[in-house]
């Protein structure tokens, strides 16, 4: 029998405004707990009661509010919740693993569009009372637990745009569409593509499985990664006693202290390394005034240098927890430099401090620029020739990353919140906490354990093109919609629902009808004389989202493409460089 709650749901609600970062301020100015009035939670933002009168919570749905922080193990508290929505949000972290426990009697399960990482919590099938389950558009890896087939009310399920792999599960009693499972490249089986045997000799059970779930060429990898190294750790890695070797399905080898301190040297040479002290200063000691960004991995803080320089210095939340994802930054741009990448001009590591030091760039980030409050829209209208510079500046970038330097990279978080723009609103491409490096000249970087691959054949090209590269190119389609629309990808996702939602169905039947189209164009560009060009931008983001990686273009076709936009304001193409 479900609990009547009361204290217990006031404590719950209580414990999760705590638990949750509210930068905007969307619920947590509503939640007021002074008034002790019976039924007065019911009245907060996102809430839902049983009865108005009763402070006994029956739904949450705190839906598109950008809160931060982890999932909030707090909600076993509310213990009478059937519907739990925190979509479209910037949750990290991982699912429960006990989420069965603290959700006994939820219905409704929506956690889609947030950063979630790790594998879906086989325990989630105990969830009996689900007929709604949305973890779409996270990080999520590994395997879908076949056991999901269990849950007998299920009507609605969707884990498309993760880093899923092996077979879909078989549901008897519900048709769940492709879609569902789109953008996940390792996934296999009906109604996606059937799943390939592999050889007996490569069959090796990894939990935490490479991104793609490729199995055979998974070990493949492992087997030339380690070809060099003693066969103690071979023998370790085939036989899982260390899973951590391949956790969460990026990490493909452990990186020892003495390669941190090999690459720290190497990139020495090429970034310069500050002192904590110095950068200290430059930040006012980190002053609170001077924070100018918040991201996923850490705190942005304007910096002055002695030469009256301004600086923007990264600083990571807890630095053993965003290890991996510092040395890929460093790794990544301490290597490239490009005019369409945020320049890294220094770094610190020092015990618990790891801090990266970029060139200050002026006007901020595109999301910024692209949602805006009500107040601040005069000041912040993009109009249509900068919009196409920025897209131009973008292609460019990310060609250059995919098909010219010796050192070939993916980006992998491509978001308008992680363009920069200049002074001259020239794009640069910046969060490469997630990039993924290889080179054919012999090293590989995969989330910065460096991997020597000479002499060896490292990864299947098929797996780098359709499993990272498309990624990115889909990515781009997405942000080609934002510049479009001025819509948060959270909404560019929402006008698809209708064609289940594949966003590439949606565009094709929107160019199809004059009428529809005009109705999710930004209002700010619309009979400004470049309709033309607005419908052709619109036909490339539909490219670039196609359901099979294989059909999207490349970066440089697109960049190819997208640049004769630039001939009338003397952007010229520069793409014989690649």
């Amino acid at each position: 029998e479900i609990s009547n709650g009361t204290e217990t749901d006031i404590y719950c609600l209580r414990s999760i405004k705590e638990s949750l970062e509210d930068p905007y301020n969307k619920f947590k100015y509503s939640w007021n707990f002074s008034n002790k009035a019976e039924g007065f939670i019911c009245k907060f933002v996102g809430i839902e009661c049983w009865h108005p009168d009763e402070n006994k919570v029956l739904n949450i749905k705190l839906e598109n509010m950008k809160l931060k922080g982890h999932f909030p193990r707090e909600i076993e508290n509310c213990t009478s919740i059937t519907d739990l929505d925190l979509s479209g949000n910037e949750l990290t972290g991982t699912i429960p693993s006990d989420i069965s426990l603290l959700l006994s009697y939820v219905t409704s399960l929506d956690l889609s569009s947030n950063n979630f990482t790790g594998e879906i919590p086989k325990s989630i099938v105990n969830c009996t009372y689900l007929s709604v389950l949305r973890l779409d558009n996270n990080q999520l890896t590994g395997f879908i637990p076949p056991e999901i087939n269990h849950l007998r009310r299920l009507r609605t399920f969707s884990v498309a745009n993760n880093l899923l792999s092996g077979p879909v599960p078989v549901c008897s009693d519900l048709t769940i569409p492709s879609e569902s499972y789109a953008n996940n490249l390792g996934l296999c089986g009906a109604p996606l593509e059937p799943c390939k045997p592999s050889p007996k000799k490569f069959i090796v059970l990894c939990k935490e499985g490479f991104v793609v779930g490729w199995i055979v060429a998974m070990v493949t990898v492992v087997v030339f990664m380690f070809r060099n190294t003693p066969i103690l750790l071979l023998k370790k890695a085939i036989t899982k006693k260390n899973k951590k070797l391949m956790k969460a399905g990026t990490r493909w080898c452990s990186t020892d202290e003495r390669s941190k301190n090999m690459m720290m040297s190497k990139m020495e040479k090429m970034v310069t390394r500050m002192s904590f002290t110095e950068i200290s200063e430059a930040t006012r000691y980190f002053n609170t005034n001077n924070v100018i960004g918040m991201g996923k991995i850490g705190m942005m803080y304007k910096a002055v240098i002695p030469n009256c320089w301004s600086r923007a210095v990264k600083r990571l939340n807890n630095c053993q927890s965003y290890e991996t994802q510092f040395l890929s930054e460093l790794s990544a741009l301490g290597i490239l430099r490009h005019d369409n990448l945020v320049p890294l001009l220094g770094y610190c590591s020092e015990q618990n401090e790891k801090l990266l030091v970029y060139k200050y760039i002026l006007h901020g980030n595109l999301y910024d620029w692209l949602h805006v409050g009500e107040g601040e829209l005069k000041d912040k209208i993009l109009e249509w020739p900068l919009r196409t510079k920025i897209a131009i500046g973008i292609a460019r970038g990310l060609a250059w990353l995919h098909h010219k330097y010796d050192f070939r990279v993916v980006h992998l978080n491509l978001g308008s919140n992680s363009i920069l723009l200049d002074t001259n609103f020239e794009p640069k491409i910046s969060n490469f906490w997630g990039a993924k490096i290889s080179s054919s000249g012999g090293l590989m970087f995969m989330n910065s354990n460096v991997i020597d691959t000479r002499n060896s054949s490292f990864v299947d090209s098929g797996v780098w093109e359709l499993g990272f590269v498309k990624k990115d190119v889909y990515d781009f389609g997405i942000l080609l919609l934002e510049l479009i629309t001025r819509k948060e990808p959270i909404e560019i996702n929402n006008f698809s629902y209708s064609f289940n939602g594949s966003l590439f169905d949606w565009i094709t039947d929107l160019l199809s009808n004059s009428s529809d189209i005009y109705s999710v164009i930004d209002n700010s560009l619309i009979g400004r004389g470049f309709d033309g060009e607005i419908f052709e931008l619109l036909r490339i983001a539909c490219t670039c989202l196609n359901s099979f990686p294989s059909q999207r273009p490349t970066m440089l076709e697109l960049y190819n493409t997208i640049s004769t936009f630039g001939e009338r304001d003397g952007i010229t193409n520069d793409s014989e460089i690649l």
